[in-house]
């Protein structure tokens, strides 16, 4: 890990927790600029998945997927906002993360979005999500 991301790194985890809504989502947005290298910030995204503003949720999804392969600890925390979070962007916005950074253990979530999300939107998003996971799966089998 490089100085800046040493310094940098607890001072925008410690962003996802502040009164303001839009520094949440400033630091949520900063961590996924970081990829790989924020992946000790992947607790704390997963707690922010269930923040009270839609835009950091959505943001802490986006988050999670450009951490990438290390995020795969979020898993379940984006299955259930796939399943359940009341917002379609936000539902959408985590079915593509599942899509980036999904295993086989995303699948059964995917498929339940992809068949009964009220939103269009986010049964294609879902089935898409669910195909990268299939094709990522026969890449590794090959």
């Amino acid at each position: 890990m490089d100085r800046t991301t040493e310094v940098s790194l607890p001072r925008l985890i410690a962003g996802l927790k502040s009164p303001s809504p839009a520094e949440r989502f400033e630091a949520a947005l900063a961590l996924g600029r970081m990829g790989g290298k924020a992946r000790r910030a992947v607790p704390a995204l997963i707690e922010t998945l269930r923040d009270s503003d839609k835009n950091v949720r959505k943001a802490a999804a986006l988050a999670l997927a450009d951490i990438g392969p290390d995020a795969r600890k979020a898993i379940p925390g984006l299955c259930e906002v796939v399943l359940h979070d009341d917002e379609a962007a936000v539902r959408r916005r985590a079915a593509v993360a599942l899509g980036e950074i999904g295993t086989g253990e995303a699948v059964t979530a995917l498929e339940e979005a992809s068949a009964g999300d009220e939103s269009k939107e986010v049964r294609a998003v879902a089935a898409a999500a669910l195909a990268e996971i299939g094709a990522r799966a026969g890449r590794a089998a090959a």
